[in-house]
This record gives structure tokens, sequence and C-alpha cells, in this order.
């Protein structure tokens, strides 16, 4: 796959993705997805990094665009795991399914690189914004278009399934750790 079809690949997930899942061909191309997904959330999180560092007024450079990759990286892992896991089990997909979810984490670089200008001039607002209410639907919508196309039986439950434990459960744990620390 040359570097045009692979920019063009990454574009049709991300602003046509049924069209898109609906062209793959009969073998997951897991690696490629993983590697796009990788380098995309990685530009994603140095971007909000540069933004909270904005944010704060902070001078510590090195730890946030260092440390927010290097454990932003495991997390991905640990969530498309998960994820291509749940949508596994319900729909009947095979390995495609950890496709689809590491497709759907296109946005986060595509996301940031559009949001920086204005996160230059309001971090705060554009933090929140895009970390709660532009990512998730765009991700989540890349998720449902290609459980949609490639799920041979219950759609709809896997995909609940996806968004609780993909969003819900680290959603839990976070207010559950705050309000633990809170008490301390």
């Amino acid at each position: 796959m040359n570097d045009g079809s692979l920019f063009r690949s990454a574009w049709r997930a991300v602003s046509h993705p049924k069209s898109f899942f609906e062209t793959l061909n009969d073998e997951p191309r897991i690696g490629v997805a993983a590697a796009l997904a990788l380098a995309s959330v990685t530009v994603g999180s140095i971007l909000a990094a540069l933004l909270l560092m904005r944010a704060t007024g902070s001078d510590g450079w090195l730890p946030l665009l260092l440390g927010v990759p290097l454990l932003t990286v495991p997390y991905l892992a640990v969530i498309c795991v998960l994820g291509g896991l749940v949508l596994m089990r319900p729909t009947g997909m095979d390995l495609r399914a950890f496709e689809i979810v590491a497709w759907a984490w296109l946005p986060s670089g595509l996301l940031a690189v559009t949001l920086l200008p204005i996160g230059l001039l309001a971090p705060w607002p554009t933090l929140l914004g895009g970390a709660l209410f532009l990512l998730p639907p765009w991700h989540m919508w890349i998720v449902w278009r290609g459980v949609e196309v490639h799920a041979e039986n219950a759609p709809r439950m896997a995909f609940g399934l996806y968004v609780a434990a993909v969003f819900g459960l680290p959603a839990a744990l976070l207010t559950f750790t705050l309000a633990v620390l809170a008490k301390l």
C-alpha cells in the first residue's frame, strides 16, 4: 500500500466510514489500522499536552510532552483490546472487530490538528470541547458504522456494550478515583 492510498483510506475511514468498511476485503488489516491509530493518538496527545501547558501556564514541557504519549499509548492498547473483545463475542466478528476499533481512533489526531489554532487562543474550552463533545461522538459513529457493516448478529447490543466498556468504565473509574482522593 503506498502513502497516497494509506492517506486516502484514513480519510475515508473518518469521513465516510460506512462506505469505507463496505469496501474492505475479507482479510483484516489490523497492522495498518493499529499503526495509523497509534500515530493519530500520539499526535492528539502531544497537541493536547501543549494546550494543557498553555492553559496552566506550565513551563514543564519535557514531562508533559514525553509523559502524556507514554501514558496514552498503553491506555490506547488496553482500550483497543477491550473494545475489540467486547465487539467480537456478540457480533460473531473475527479480528475485524479490532480493526474497526483501531480505525475509529483516527479522529483524535485530525481533531487535535484542526482545533490547535483555536486552542492556542482558548485552551480550556478547546480541550474540554474536543475531549468531551467532539471526539467521543465521532469515534462512536465510526465504530457503529463498522459494526453495522460487519456484524453478523446483535449489532446494537454489541455497540451498547462497547460504549459502556470504552467510555463508561473509564469514566466510572475516574469518578471513583477522584472521590477517593478527595477523601484523603
